[in-house]
């Protein structure tokens, strides 16, 4: 009895033991590693704090210096030098380098990102859920781009479904229907996150620079304004978009790319996050005075070139 007695001791002993230096040493060194999660593909939660691309005023880091001329070269192939602004950041170093990266472009449907996370803030508050079903009514009906409207007014979907045929087709429909169910300062609350004014306002100018729009990306990507679970579901739909042919067709088809494509008469704009397995990056390009074809040519183009120097350097 005696002997039970001391072993019961000396295996609780023991376990106290392994207890205290997992809360004083393994525990504490997670918490300096910055508690990453490697479970996540798309996102980078609490990594590590990100050189944001406005510390420098340097138009070009060194890590690009070489890069610069070969996007100037193609840009005056197409005489576009004034029609084009373009921004390309390392996500893990944090070196840009731009063109006309803080000139004024309108958005169009670039904007349906911001919508999405607004909505889905509201998940993260627990104030919807993806599964509450929202109602379309006639003002929500817009045939200018997807189908949805075809659906009619009282035609029910979830909230989900909203989201994913949205971002999915850019269908304006469900932008609508999701914008309804936001206050003007549920919508604000991301571009005052991530530091722009709301090109919803009509004082800002309507438009975005692809400079401050790249800045949506990163707060999905570091997970700043939603959990990183709904950051990541998001960035996850943002990879299946039905425009594939812009930023995507310059990089190898096995590389995902999660983006949102804006279209207008006179331009494309293609912007998000190439997921390089050695480097990934954010790429903003913007057009106008452009017809499509131009547009869209010069955007896949420059997004090859970016690719091949970041893939070989």
């Amino acid at each position: 009895m005696k002997w039970k007695i001391i072993s019961i001791l000396l295996f609780l002993s023991f376990g106290f033991n392994l207890f205290f230096v997992y809360k004083i040493f393994i525990k504490r060194d997670a918490g300096q590693l910055g508690n990453v999660t490697p479970s996540y593909r798309l996102t980078n939660p609490l990594a590590k704090n990100f050189v944001d691309s406005d510390i420098s005023e340097q138009p070009v880091i060194l890590h690009y210096v070489e890069l610069k001329p070969k996007i100037e070269s193609e840009i005056q192939k197409f005489k576009a030098e004034k029609n084009i602004g373009i921004f390309l950041q390392d996500i893990q170093t944090g070196a840009w380098v731009g063109i006309n990266e803080k000139e004024g472009f309108v958005p169009a449907s670039l904007l349906k990102v911001p919508i999405a996370m607004a909505v889905l803030k509201k998940v993260n508050r627990d104030e919807i859920k993806l599964t509450d079903v929202v109602e379309l009514t006639k003002d929500d009906l817009d045939s200018q781009a997807g189908s949805l409207y075809q659906k009619g007014a009282g035609t029910k979907l979830t909230v989900w479904e909203a989201v994913k045929i949205m971002i999915l087709t850019s269908d304006n429909t469900a932008k609508n229907v999701l914008k309804r169910q936001l206050s003007g300062a549920e919508l604000n609350a991301i571009f005052a996150h991530v530091g722009i004014p709301n090109p919803y306002q009509p004082q800002n100018g309507q438009v975005v620079t692809p400079r401050g729009y790249s800045r949506i990306f990163k707060a999905l990507y570091f997970s700043t304004f939603l959990s990183a679970d709904l950051s990541e579901k998001l960035l996850d739909l943002a990879t299946d978009t039905q425009m594939e042919n812009l930023i995507s067709a310059g990089v190898p088809s096995e590389i995902q790319v999660s983006h949102k494509y804006g279209e207008r008469p006179d331009g494309l704009s293609d912007c998000g996050i190439i997921y390089n397995p050695k480097n990934p990056y954010f790429l903003c390009t913007m057009t106008k005075g452009l017809n499509l074809p131009q547009a869209k040519e010069l955007i896949v183009n420059l997004s090859r070139i970016i690719y091949g120097y970041v893939e070989n350097k």
